[in-house]
């Protein structure tokens, strides 16, 4: 049990953004004799889990990892519900949507539709995210309890990334009681120049938040005036996707669509 224990740590090096390593770098970070190192890379490579460069020698991520990854997002029911929801929302905003979840300290998009109007922001499925700068994270943050919101951030630097970052905690504290309150998050420019990010809570059985519902706009193409019809339709698709993951109830936005503003492309600024 100790190898393999062993053998899923040097596994796990490979979900940092590096896109390959060497056996050098890898015994330098887990400590362990290249010859061991080798001997388990060997192993991975035979296996497909890893595939190694027959020029560079280095190693990547292989096609078995992938298929395996991919089963995750295909054998989890809320993300089977999220994509056709996905899907509807970019039809309505011609904007990319995602679901993103909280696992340990790490914010992860698991699933994405890209819109007409993408540009690469850096943040894919797969990749962690800052959870200070984006609005997913701070969704997901305000998800936790008081608890395990204060132990979160007294153990986490809130580096900055761009020059939009918010790095002072009390601010940061701040704007988590107001996702809280309010049940929505926007940042502009905090984790990419030119992004705006909005994104919403999905709730769970017993109404905990088990993923951030959010919709990236290019700067160009944000208005202020569209903030407030943007969040009413992920709170609508929010609320769908929360009675299908067994929430009792969505304390936010309203259920009653009959109030809700008709939002299509032809309202959006472009």
């Amino acid at each position: 049990m100790k190898t393999l224990d062993t053998a899923l740590k040097l596994l796990k090096l490979f979900e940092t953004e590096e896109q390959t390593l060497s056996v050098t770098e890898i015994s330098e970070a887990t400590a362990l004799p290249k010859s061991k190192v080798s001997r388990l890379l060997a192993d991975f490579r035979a296996n497909g889990f890893l595939e190694q460069d027959e020029q560079t020698r280095r190693y990547r991520v292989g096609l078995a990892a992938f298929e395996l990854g991919s089963n995750y997002v295909k054998s989890q029911p809320l993300a089977h519900a999220a994509l056709p929801v996905l899907r509807h929302i970019v039809d309505q905003t011609g904007h990319s949507t995602t679901l993103s979840v909280m696992r340990g300290d790490l914010i992860l998009h698991i699933l994405a539709v890209e819109g007409p109007h993408y540009i690469d922001g850096r943040w894919r499925v797969g990749n962690r995210l800052p959870f200070h700068a984006t609005s997913a994270g701070k969704v997901l943050l305000a998800g936790l309890t008081p608890a395990g919101f204060n132990a979160f951030i007294s153990s986490h630097k809130l580096e900055p990334i761009t020059p939009s970052t918010v790095t002072d905690p009390a601010v940061f504290r701040r704007q988590i009681d107001e996702i809280r309150a309010q049940g929505a998050s926007i940042t502009r420019g905090e984790s990419a120049p030119g992004l705006v990010a909005i994104a919403v809570p999905v709730l769970g059985r017993s109404n905990e938040t088990v993923a951030a519902l959010g919709l990236i706009i290019p700067d160009r193409f944000f208005a202020e005036d569209q903030t407030d019809d943007l969040i009413a339709l992920l709170h609508e698709e929010a609320r769908t996707l929360s009675i299908k993951s067994g929430a009792a109830d969505y304390p936010y936005g309203t259920a009653d669509k009959s109030s809700k503003p008709a939002l299509t492309r032809s309202t959006l600024k472009a």
